[in-house]
């Protein structure tokens, strides 16, 4: 039997940054399973699409996000669309929660048509969060409506089970990487030449992050741990790779970005601190996290950050903070470090106590390495996926 999966992603998708798009494009290239057939609501154009066609796209251009007007425009095209192409699938699986999906949630479960919420950030697209919105409990009336909540981290998962979601209603599955591509240098001259590439001074100590340069991912404690430790380590270089403007990321508020420069030029240490920005491709991203030692992540507020994955799977050191998403990733002290959230004091530390032994880092970013190919690679992912999607569809046929 095969299931026909329709997936709802925002009218956007082909111009909106984020891990969703990123991780699905991935998915949906890579897909084999046969029993599987992934689809794609295009709102705009009012077709559905061969998951694989829908996303043969670069994100290279200007980000979009849609405003208030345009969500309800979306939403009427959404129920719409479910509507005129219902004998074309068999299962929807939701990948935002706008009050279009709210609403379509409602409609497909009074039809007994299965759906799925995908949740992938702690705090912001969970109950918690939600229910301290304006309207917070209507949300959360009709986020019950969804059948299925696959939440991408121990952390969403429990924030769910807290506010009454049943342990039968939520699944928790981690995301699944390109480990072809997301891997260790075997070379030991490649990183040299992709320094070269990068413009990266060839014999310094790189700390690398990746991500918007906003205020939730903390690059803010980053930059202040950072000046703490550069005056007692010299060869010590901070490569900031992530959005850093609104060409790059519409919602980027360029006033931080500014004064996290501005910090950096007072200390004098703009030589040692590079504010790249955004690296769309994710081949050359890849190689970004080949080219670096140590990789750090002091973030406030995740779901299951990709990019700390990405960064084990290329064997670095990872130091992140104590994010619920990652307890069940990272063992300390094993394959990553973790620090208090908001603590400079233990992030500089530990960046210090990594710089000044390199045995130890190697051995940790081994291990880094060793564990993202055992829990994250594609195959398994798809295996357990394609079981669930399976799964539920019958135990909707069975009612």
């Amino acid at each position: 039997m095969t299931i026909r999966v329709l997936h709802i992603f925002a009218p956007n998708f082909r111009q909106r940054f984020g891990g969703p798009v990123f991780n699905w494009q991935l998915y949906f290239s890579k897909w084999d399973d046969p029993s599987i057939e992934h689809l794609v609501l295009d709102t705009e154009a009012g077709r559905v699409l061969p998951a694989k066609e829908a996303f043969d796209f670069d994100i290279s251009g200007p980000q979009k996000i849609s405003g208030q007007s345009e969500r309800w425009t979306w939403a009427v095209r959404l129920l719409r669309g479910l509507r005129k192409f219902a004998n074309q699938y068999d299962l929807i699986h939701f990948h935002l929660i706008w009050w279009g999906s709210l609403l379509a949630a409602n409609w497909a479960s009074r039809r007994s048509i299965p759906t799925i919420y995908e949740s992938v950030l702690l705090d912001s697209d969970t109950p918690g969060a939600i229910g301290r919105e304006h309207f917070g409990r209507l949300k959360l009336y009709y986020l019950h409506k969804f059948l299925k909540i696959l939440a991408i981290s121990d952390g969403i998962a429990e924030d769910y089970l807290d506010y009454g979601f049943s342990p039968t209603q939520v699944h928790m599955q981690m995301n699944a990487l390109d480990t072809d591509l997301f891997k260790p240098l075997v070379d030991p001259d490649a990183r040299y030449r992709l320094r070269q590439s990068f413009n990266l001074p060839p014999d310094a100590l790189v700390l690398l992050f990746t991500g918007s340069i906003i205020y939730r991912k903390g690059v803010d404690l980053l930059i202040e741990a950072f000046l703490k430790v550069a005056p007692k380590a010299p060869d010590l270089f901070l490569w900031l790779v992530g959005p850093k403007d609104q060409s790059e990321n519409p919602s980027m508020d360029e006033s931080f970005v500014k004064l996290m420069q501005n910090k950096v030029a007072d200390a004098g240490l703009s030589d040692r601190v590079r504010f790249q920005g955004l690296i769309a491709d994710r081949h050359i991203l890849a190689q970004a996290y080949q080219a670096a030692d140590i990789f750090i992540f002091s973030s406030r507020k995740e779901g299951l950050p990709n990019v700390v994955l990405e960064a084990m799977a290329c064997g670095l050191p990872v130091v992140v903070s104590d994010l619920p998403g990652l307890k069940n990733v990272i063992k300390p002290n094993d394959n990553g470090i973790v620090v208090p959230i908001e603590n400079i004091q233990a992030l500089a530390q530990q960046i210090q106590d990594l710089a000044e032994n390199p045995d130890k880092a190697w051995m940790i970013g081994q291990n880094a390495h060793t564990y993202i190919q055992a829990r994250h690679a594609f195959a398994a992912w798809q295996k357990n996926i394609a079981g669930y999607y399976h799964q539920l569809v019958r135990s909707v046929n069975h009612l």
